[in-house]
């Protein structure tokens, strides 16, 4: 029955696609309309002519492999792909499942098995990481599918978590063999909240995005972040990063971490309303992406997918979800556009 639920999951991800595609572009202008008072008159020519946005002949730059915390991606992947598992911890907080994994190496991993939640899909969180790649913003833990069976899961349990057996048992949506399919994601040792996804950061952060306003110093770097953040949940259309806990951070305060992404990937062109949103109402973007976005065809996107050994594009991204990524890639770079055209290049570009 479990199985049964979340494949119909599934099912329900084309159906959402048959409809997406008939409502097309229709909604720009209008979304356009919700942006911020404070901002200036509004541009007047949003569609570009489609010849403007055919990119697909763009190579993927050699810069989007990169690193993650100083560490080569596939040093990382590596690891979490195969490295032996010594003990298993249920990690507390948030409505889905999920473990930390320990390493025979000493490294770690969080892993998240297919299971009965119906907002976490595993495989997006892959998918996640490898367009995080794809734009070269290694803000995305490394990611990989991994299987796991029930005897090693309960067999590797810490003692602190066998509280939870009834649970894993009940969620965890385990195959005929006794597997699990899910993902591992590299484990980042220290993190802290960075608290902007309070109301007063909220309204902070979209002033300091404005280009009308002036950004402190101190702040610019973190903004960055922030901006290309907004840009990448628009992206993959996860309306979830402001629903408590998923924005953390670098205990420096310096590096921003774009984890927890397995309820995104609907099928719709302009992404889900909050994530809409908040790309109308920023005005400030960094020229690093700006730059990528080009990259971002539906060749380009299942090549990045693809470079995971021993797995099929589709077992990742359906081939709706991955040309509604697409879509809305080029529905980004028509508002960066025309944001340019009407406030300048270094006013809007002002981040590296």
């Amino acid at each position: 029955m479990r199985i049964g639920r979340y494949l119909a999951l599934e099912l329900a991800v084309l159906a959402v696609a048959v409809f997406a595609a008939s409502l097309g572009m229709g909604k720009f202008a209008s979304a356009l309309a919700s942006r911020s008072t404070r901002q200036r008159s509004e541009p007047t020519a949003w569609l570009l002519p489609r010849q403007e946005l055919d990119l697909r002949a763009r190579p993927i730059a050699r810069e989007a492999a990169g690193t993650f915390l100083g560490m080569s991606d596939e040093l990382l992947l590596e690891r979490i792909r195969k490295q032996p598992i010594v003990r298993i911890k249920v990690n507390r907080g948030g409505s889905s499942l999920s473990f930390r994994l320990d390493f025979a190496d000493g490294t770690r991993a969080a892993f998240k098995p297919a299971q009965t939640n119906l907002q976490t899909i595993p495989r997006k969180e892959i998918a996640a990481y490898r367009l995080n790649r794809l734009l070269g913003l290694n803000a995305v833990p490394p990611s990989a599918p991994r299987s796991i069976t029930r005897e090693e899961i309960l067999s590797h349990l810490h003692p602190d978590s066998l509280v939870h057996v009834p649970r894993i048992v009940a969620e965890t949506i385990f195959a005929a063999a006794g597997t699990t399919q899910g993902a591992v994601s590299y484990w980042i040792p220290v993190i802290k909240d960075s608290q902007l996804d309070t109301t007063e950061a909220i309204g902070q952060t979209e002033q300091w995005l404005t280009v009308a306003e002036d950004l402190p110093r101190d702040k610019q770097n973190l903004m960055s972040q922030v901006s290309d953040l907004i840009i990448f949940d628009f992206l993959t259309s996860n309306p979830d990063r402001y629903s408590g806990g998923n924005m953390q951070m670098s205990a420096d305060g310096e590096k921003l971490f774009y984890m927890d992404n397995t309820m995104g990937f609907f099928v719709n062109d302009e992404a889900r309303e909050i994530n809409r949103k908040a790309l109308l109402r920023t005005q400030r973007f960094s020229r690093h992406l700006w730059n990528a976005l080009p990259r971002l065809t539906e060749a380009n996107l299942r090549n990045a997918i693809g470079e995971e050994p021993g797995i099929s594009v589709s077992s990742v991204l359906t081939e709706a979800e991955l040309r509604a990524v697409v879509s809305r890639g080029r529905f980004a770079r028509q508002y960066i556009r025309v944001l340019i055209e009407q406030f300048g290049e270094d006013q809007v570009l002002s981040f590296p």
